[in-house]
Formats: structure tokens, sequence, C-alpha cells
């Protein structure tokens, strides 16, 4: 029977090498120390006999042979822990402390009945949430603060991989009440759907340029054509959705956050059309190492209510908008 040649110790050091763009800074990650890194990558490549990084000005890049390194080797390191972590865990109760993220988007609607559940089923189990937006949660995975986080699909960082879950609709949001009402949307009725054209002349609250869905809305607004009377950036989702009911602001959110919403009482909600905008969400978790068994049945629980609440909206709209 033949055996791998690769060391385990060589291959994340190589993967931590790459990552970090600096040895010093793999080194600091992995516990160990520079001359360490160094000893290990060179190893790994005199083992396969072929040379893997090529140091370029200040940064490192893959040779041919480095990009199947770095593409295979941290699906074998998380396979590796993921077999082991799964062996010792067999005889113990689901315990410890969850540390996660999550998006505001989704805190408002997901959040309860996903802990009901969870805690029902696994009171033990410590839980640590953190709710920031996407770029400051995926960093914090990176760097082992949180077990994993759910954030809108967009480019990862090296050293994480993502998981689809579903995918959400943007939707125009306004007062429900007439004297506060967006003139544009004014003949509408809740659950129209409306293009974006309707946002002619609106006061409309967007995301701060640090938030992911901030570029495509400015995007869809110039291409469009579209004039605004006034923009505020907001970054807080509660604040927008008082705002909205209360003021003459509308604003462009989630249909997840505006669940329950759906009743139309104080908030209008009409889906955008011509275009439909809509929103991936993804779970983001470290590629090399899998999270603790208590994180990953959370993980697995609030997925699942994501996906519930978005089916759930998928059939209202397509009760209210039958041709769409």
């Amino acid at each position: 029977m033949a055996y791998p040649k690769i060391k385990i110790r060589s291959l994340q050091a190589f993967i931590a090498v790459y990552e970090e763009q600096s040895f010093s800074r793999a080194a600091e990650r992995e516990n160990t120390t520079q001359s360490g890194m160094s000893t290990q990558v060179k190893s790994l490549e005199l083992t396969l006999g072929r040379q893997l990084l090529i140091r370029e000005r200040k940064k490192y890049r893959l040779t041919a042979e480095g990009e199947i390194i770095y593409r295979e080797g941290p699906k074998i390191l998380k396979a590796l822990m993921s077999t082991e972590q799964s062996v010792l865990e067999m005889s113990r109760s689901v315990n410890g402390l969850v540390r996660f993220g999550m998006i505001p988007s989704l805190t408002r609607s997901v959040l309860i009945p996903g802990l009901n559940q969870f805690k029902t089923d696994f009171p033990e189990v410590e839980l640590s949430l953190l709710e920031e937006y996407s770029f400051s949660l995926m960093r914090r995975v990176l760097d082992g603060e949180l077990d994993f986080a759910i954030v809108p699909s967009t480019e990862l960082p090296n050293g994480l991989t993502g998981k689809f879950i579903s995918r959400d609709r943007e939707m125009v949001v306004s007062s429900a009440s007439i004297e506060n009402g967006h003139a544009h949307l004014a003949g509408c009725t809740h659950f129209e759907e409306v293009p974006l054209s309707s946002l002619e002349g609106a006061h409309l609250i967007v995301p701060s340029r640090l938030n992911v869905r901030r570029t495509h809305f400015d995007m869809l607004l110039n291409s469009h054509g579209i004039h605004l009377a006034e923009i505020l950036e907001m970054d807080g989702m509660l604040a927008t959705l008082e705002m909205v009911a209360a003021t003459n602001w509308v604003a462009i959110l989630p249909s997840a956050i505006c669940y329950p919403d759906r009743d139309g009482s104080t908030r209008q909600l009409n889906p955008i059309k011509d275009p439909p905008i809509s929103l991936d969400y993804i779970l983001v978790e470290k590629s090399e190492t899998p999270p603790p068994r208590a994180a990953q049945l959370l993980a697995s629980c609030l997925t699942h209510h994501i996906i519930e609440i978005l089916n759930g909206w998928s059939q209202i709209l397509n009760i209210k908008n039958p041709e769409s």
C-alpha cells in the first residue's frame, strides 16, 4: 500500500504562508517560529520536487504546482480534522460555547425562532452572537474569533469557504400611512411589485459603502438614470425601519428583515422588478478547520429557518403577483 509523502505540518505551513503573504505572520498564526515555517515549506517543496511559491517584490505567487496544493490542501486538512473531531465527540453531549456572527438583516426575523428551537434541543450549549456587517464578520471567522458567520455572498478572502444557503429578494420599504408615503408608491398596494424607477424623486436611505449591497445599489440607480431627492447613509437596520415607518423616507431592504411587517399595518412592502434585485446568503467558515459539533448544529438550525422564511415569502408573493 502506498503512503502519502506530504506531512501535515508542512501542508499547514505552506497554506498559512500563502494566505498571510508573510512567513512571520504565518508563524504567529500557527504558533511557531519563522525559521520553523521556512523549514516546513522547503521540506514540502523538496518532498514534491517542485517549487510551490515564487517571491515577486513583496508578494508570494503560486506556481502551477502550488495552485494544486493550495486548492486541495485545505480540503485534506479539514477532512482530517473533521474525522478526528467526530470520533472524539461520539461519547460527549452537545455543549460548550458557540461564537457566531450574523448580519442585521437576518437577526430580526431568524434569530428568535432559530435560537428557541436550538436551545430546546441543546440546552447545555452557550451562545455568543456578534451582529456586524459581512467584511468584519469574515475577518473574525478567519482570525478564529467566530466559529462561523452568515453573510451575503461576496468574494471570500483566502482561508475561508462559503456554502450557499438561499436567495433573498430586495424590497422597497415605505411608510404604510398615507401622509408619509412616497408619491410614486401612493397608488401601489402592499406586496405589489414595483419597478426600480418608482424610486425617482425619493428620499432614500442607503447602507454605507462598507456594506456589500451599497455598490450594487449605486450601479443600478446610475445605470437606470434614477434621480433621488436626497440620500441618507445609515448602517442601522432597526433605525432604518423606524425612520421609514414614521417619515417619507424609503429604503431598499432584503425581504428577510421585513418578514414581521408582512401584515402591512406599519410598513408597506413592494418587491422590486425591472430589474429584480436579489441577495444570496452564504455560511462562512474556515477552510482548514471544521467548526465544533455544537456550532455545526446551530448553523444547520439557523440555515433551516432562513430557508423556511424565504420560502414563506415566495408563497406569499406568488399569490399576490401570480404573473411574476
